[in-house]
């Protein structure tokens, strides 16, 4: 099973192919997706991205990650040089 596909990308705006939501922030996993609510792992532009985000989806099958930044590459890598127990 692969993830599904992302159908639209505009300021704000994301639509996942398969799904009749429009998202601000989205994770997306295979056979499925969501909104990407921040406040929910303490994530910010800076320190950026938190282990329990990459954790999330990692449990839910994905096998490769990838994490935009944002339009205007603003969104950290806050995961760099974590140490991440992934033991899914």
């Amino acid at each position: 099973m692969t993830s599904p596909e992302i159908a639209s990308l505009s300021w704000g705006q994301m639509k996942v192919k398969g799904s009749n939501t429009t998202y601000k922030d989205c994770k997306v996993w295979p056979g499925g997706s969501r909104t990407w609510d921040w406040r929910e792992t303490g994530t910010e532009h800076s320190p950026g991205v938190q282990p329990a985000d990459v954790k999330e989806v990692v449990e839910k099958g994905v096998q490769t990650l990838v994490i935009g930044r944002g339009m205007s590459e603003a969104l950290k890598d806050g995961i760099q040089g974590a140490q991440l127990n992934l033991n899914c």
